[in-house]
């Protein structure tokens, strides 16, 4: 009677809306850390648990007012989980099992997970832009709108953002071969995400039944540490103006841009690329990198601006030194390696020093420090 009791006010206490669902994870015990297996075991549980609600790609197209037209692809998306249950745990031999219930909401409402409050840092590179002729009015686009795109992200205070308008990805990130230059090119400033687009249509209709000027503008989000493309999202819209905008100093900063039917276009566009930005990065772990080791103190290359605080737990990866490469020889990323719990002891502005769970660790210069890898 007692244990139905506790049960009813355990149910009471959970959230009302969403489902319930059950599911089991395992991790192997190395080198004798059982408390980290023991993690390891709960996240694969929850895993498990939103593979069987989430699809891992999602494909969007929608019409807003017959003109304008956002397709959308995101890949690697991940539902949230609002509470756990460990319901059983075991050991056998070197693995150790979790079964555990996850509560997954169906609300939009939905508490923000713990990690939600680092701020993860990017980069946004140069656009392309397809054909230069119909910017003739907006000079200087190809670096004034990812300078636009990043002063936004940045005053969401989500987000760490480095201004690499200077730099551009040879096709764009898109062409064989091209994730060595955008891992590189992440390493290079620093990053975690780097954001990208091409400019594909900013050109007048032909013909008095076609009055109007095309806006035709792609979103590219890519894995800093991999080079893989997170997502891709497309704008298209048929703006009704023919008249060129002000011209004569830099776009977005002019007299009468926002008035102009052409510039109030491009800032919506912007606005929406905000929004799937947000909803791109937002399932995605905290990641910063060790800068130096010396036995159990770890220093990594994010600190308060990051927001991290004194007595944060994060868990610590080491790279395989050789990167994984596909049968063609694509660059494919690093393998990972868990190690050991990291517990943060000073923050300073950029970097902070945390020490390790248990013996010193075999962590080097590069490793992979994370918060939020579910």
């Amino acid at each position: 009677m007692i244990r139905l009791v506790c049960l009813l006010l355990l149910l009471a206490a959970w959230p009302a809306w969403g489902r319930f669902v059950e599911a089991q994870g395992s991790a192997t015990i190395r080198d004798g850390a059982v408390q980290l297996a023991r993690q390891q075991a709960i996240q694969d549980a929850l895993r498990q648990a939103r593979l069987q609600t989430r699809a891992w790609v999602e494909s969007r197209s929608s019409l807003s007012g017959q003109v304008l037209v956002v397709d959308s692809v995101r890949i690697a998306a991940q539902g949230p989980v609002e509470a756990t249950q460990v319901l059983e745990e075991w050991r056998e031999g070197d693995l150790y099992h979790v079964r555990i219930r996850a509560h997954l909401p169906e609300t939009a409402e939905r508490r923000p997970p713990p990690e939600a409050r680092y701020r993860k840092r990017l980069a946004v590179v140069q656009f392309s832009l397809s054909d230069p002729r119909q910017a003739y009015d907006l000079p200087g686009i190809e670096r004034a709108w990812p300078q636009a795109l990043g002063r936004r992200l940045a005053q969401s205070g989500r987000y760490r953002v480095v201004d690499a308008s200077e730099y551009g990805l040879p096709g764009q990130g898109l062409t064989p071969g091209a994730t060595d230059a955008v891992a590189e090119l992440a390493r290079h400033l620093g990053v975690q995400f780097l954001i990208t687009g091409i400019l594909r249509d900013l050109g007048f209709n032909g013909g008095w039944w076609r009055r109007g000027r095309d806006l035709e503008v792609e979103l590219l989000v890519f894995d800093g540490l991999s080079g893989a493309l997170l997502a891709r999202h497309r704008f298209s819209e048929r703006v009704p103006t023919r008249s060129p905008l002000p011209g004569g100093t830099t776009p977005f900063s002019l007299p009468g841009f926002q008035t102009h039917p052409y510039g109030a276009a491009l800032l919506r566009v912007l606005a929406r690329q905000q929004e799937l930005v947000d909803q791109d990065l937002a399932p995605l772990p905290f990641t910063a990198r060790v800068v130096a080791v010396e036995g159990n103190a770890v220093t990594f290359d994010a600190g308060a601006t990051a927001a991290v605080k004194p007595g944060d737990v994060l868990m610590t990866y080491r790279l395989d030194p050789q990167p994984l490469r596909g049968v063609d020889g694509r660059f494919l990323g690093y393998r990972e390696t868990p190690v050991a719990g990291l517990t943060v002891r000073q923050v300073q502005p950029r970097f902070a020093l945390g020490e390790l769970e248990g013996s010193p660790a075999p962590l080097h210069p590069g490793d992979l420090i994370r918060f939020g890898w579910r």
